[in-house]
């Protein structure tokens, strides 16, 4: 009876053991269920924020000049070609002067003509006032010498000036270049013959520029002469260029619905007109801002969200973004400026999450 008892206490001992193993085991699997996220964290950084707006635009020569005839007559010899580079003053076109250089031989021996008979008019005129102080001859003979000295010098007059004209129609069939620049277009081949106004050549100058930024409309209440401009082009291998907005186009742009904005400035290297641009204009600056990394924003049904690092746990707070600045972005409200937020690993979180912050 003893040995039963002593038997039946030992297994009641094992069973408890058993019982007390099983419980702590249970309890270390409730332990290990709960999930850990391994997450990368940083601190908020302050700075000054740059409030921008870009623009891709295009550059234009400032001075443009299309070369025309300024006479009639036949091309005589063309010595300049598309693409060719010319000085200001170097002969680009002579048109055929023969019959601009016969009527100056006719003028000015019309004008010779008349200076002859203006000096012997003068002589006649004189001997007149002497005779008509000894009563020689009438008053009204002495008046019409002198009217006639008048009319022969009105004639000179009017001579001089057709000779001058000329003179100036001749010059005008060496056509010369009227600034420093490219050829870019020719209208016209030796032999054509040309009247006042015909196109001869498009001229493209490169000193210089007139740089138009298109930005749409919703941006124009933003946008004002002298604000800051950066200027880059693929011409000068993303060179920054510094210039300030000169003029605002006052009407929007009826195919592109843009607002233009126009920028002079010298050409700073290799711009050539008609290469591409893009503008930043600095609209305004946020001191001390709160500045997050891109990746540290997360998107959820409720709008923009971070998370923060409290005791090893992640807080969820809803932002609003602003102005991005590299690989960092501004962080408009929802954020003091000294919290520490969660980046590597956000996109996996929920609110109240556990995680831990990996060393980077």
């Amino acid at each position: 009876m003893l040995k039963i008892f002593h038997c039946l206490i030992v297994l009641l001992i094992t069973i408890a053991g058993a019982d007390q193993g099983w419980t702590e085991t249970k309890s270390d699997k409730q332990k290990s269920s709960v999930t850990t996220t391994p997450v990368t964290a940083t601190s908020v950084t302050r700075a000054t924020v740059i409030i921008t707006e870009e623009s891709m635009g295009w550059i234009e020569a400032k001075t443009n000049p299309k070369v025309a005839a300024e006479v009639s007559g036949r091309i005589q010899k063309i010595y300049v070609d598309t693409g060719q580079i010319v000085k200001a003053g170097d002969t680009m076109v002579t048109i055929d002067s023969e019959q601009q250089k016969l009527e100056k031989a006719a003028l000015q021996s019309d004008v010779d003509r008349l200076e002859a008979l203006i000096v012997n008019q003068k002589r006649t005129l004189e001997r007149y006032r002497n005779l008509l102080a000894k009563k020689s001859i009438s008053q009204e003979r002495f008046d019409n010498a002198e009217v006639k000295l008048i009319t022969l010098k009105e004639q000179l007059a009017g001579a001089l000036s057709r000779l001058a004209d000329n003179r100036r129609r001749l010059a005008k069939t060496s056509v010369f270049a009227p600034v420093g620049g490219w050829i870019e277009k020719r209208f016209v081949s030796e032999g054509d013959f040309v009247k006042p106004g015909t196109p001869l050549l498009q001229m493209v100058t490169d000193h210089f520029f007139r740089i138009v930024l298109p930005f749409p409309e919703n941006v124009a209440a933003n946008l004002a002469p002298g604000l800051e401009v950066k200027l880059t082009s693929p011409l000068s291998h993303n060179r920054i260029i510094e210039a300030k907005i000169d003029q605002i186009r006052p009407a929007v742009n009826i195919y592109s619905r843009a607002l233009e904005v126009i920028i002079y400035l010298e050409n700073p290297g290799a711009w050539r007109p008609g290469g591409t641009i893009n503008g930043t204009v600095i609209i305004d600056r946020h001191e001390n801002g709160i500045l997050v990394p891109i990746r540290a924003i997360v998107r959820r049904p409720a709008g923009e969200v971070i998370y923060q690092i409290e005791n090893q746990v992640a807080r969820q707070r809803q932002v609003v973004t602003g102005q991005r600045q590299g690989n960092l972005i501004e962080i408009i409200s929802g954020l003091k400026g000294d919290e520490r937020i969660i980046v590597d690993g956000a996109g996996f979180l929920t609110d109240g999450a556990a995680v831990m912050e990996k060393q980077r």
